[in-house]
C-alpha cells in the first residue's frame, strides 16, 4: 500500500478550509449568541440583585417606619393617657373643690338660720319674759296688806270641806317671801284669826312677793311666783301648734 502525500496534503488544506468555514459561519456567530446571551444573563442577574436588594432595603424601610409608627403610637397613646389622667384629676378635684363649696354654703347658711332662729327665740323669750312679768306685777296687790287680803279672800271663797281640810292638816304654815315686821306678822294672825288656827310663820324667799299658806292638805297660793306660774302656763297653752 503507498500513502499519497499529495492527497494527504488536499485532504488537509479541506480540512483548514473546512475549520476555516465553520469558525467564520458557525463558531463565531455562535460565540456571538453565547456571548449575548451571558451578557443578558449577567443583566437579568444584575438587575434581579438590584431589585432584591431595592426590595430588602424597601422592606428595612417599611419595618423601619412600622417602627417609627409604632413608637409614634405608643407615644400618642402614653400623650393621650397622661392627658386623660390629668383630666380626670382636674374633674376630680373640681368635684371635691365644688363639694366643698356646697357643704362650706351649706354649713353657713345652718349657721345662719341657726342664729336667726336663736335670735328670734332670744326675742321671743324677751317678749315674753316682759308680757308675764307686766302681767304678773300688774295683777299684784299694792302692799303686804293686800296680800293679806287676798288670801283670807281665797279662804274664805272655798268650800267648807276643803278649807277643813286644809286647816287642819298637819304642818299648817304661813309662808312669807321675806321676813315680816312685827307689825306684819300681828297683820297676820290677827287675819287668820278667826279660822281659830295658830300657823308657823316661815320666811320662803322663792315666792318673790306675797304671803301663802299651806299643809298637808293643800295649799292656798298668793304669791308672785305663783301668779308668774300661773300665766306662763297659760301662755304656753295658747302657743300656736
Amino acid at each position: 500500500m503507498n500513502f499519497d502525500w499529495v492527497t494527504f496534503g488536499f485532504q488537509i488544506v479541506n480540512v483548514l478550509l473546512l475549520l476555516a468555514i465553520l469558525r467564520h459561519f458557525l463558531f463565531r456567530p455562535v460565540a456571538d449568541v453565547i456571548a449575548r446571551r451571558q451578557t443578558e444573563t449577567d443583566a437579568a442577574l444584575n438587575a434581579a440583585n438590584k431589585a432584591k436588594a431595592e426590595a430588602e432595603a424597601a422592606t428595612r424601610k417599611a419595618l423601619a417606619e412600622a417602627d417609627a409608627t409604632a413608637s409614634a403610637r405608643q407615644d400618642v397613646l402614653a400623650k393621650a393617657h397622661k392627658e386623660a389622667e390629668a383630666q380626670s384629676k382636674a374633674l376630680i378635684d373640681k368635684a371635691h373643690a365644688e363639694a366643698a363649696r356646697i357643704v362650706a354654703e351649706g354649713k353657713a347658711a345652718h349657721e345662719r338660720g341657726a342664729h336667726d332662729l336663736e335670735e328670734q327665740a332670744l326675742a321671743r323669750a324677751r317678749d315674753l319674759a316682759a308680757i308675764i312679768a307686766e302681767r304678773a306685777l300688774t295683777a299684784q296687790p299694792q302692799d303686804f296688806g293686800s296680800y293679806v287680803s287676798r288670801l283670807i279672800a281665797s279662804l274664805q271663797k272655798m268650800p267648807p270641806a276643803e278649807r277643813g281640810a286644809l286647816l287642819k292638816g298637819g304642818n299648817l304654815k304661813v309662808l312669807t317671801a321675806t321676813p315680816l315686821s312685827e307689825d306684819e306678822e300681828s297683820l297676820v294672825k290677827s287675819a287668820i284669826a278667826p279660822f281659830d288656827i295658830a300657823p308657823e310663820i316661815s320666811t320662803a324667799p322663792e315666792l318673790i312677793a306675797g304671803l301663802e299658806l299651806h299643809s298637808d292638805s293643800g295649799a292656798i297660793r298668793n304669791s308672785l311666783a305663783h301668779d308668774l306660774e300661773q300665766i306662763t302656763e297659760a301662755m304656753r297653752d295658747d302657743r300656736p301648734n
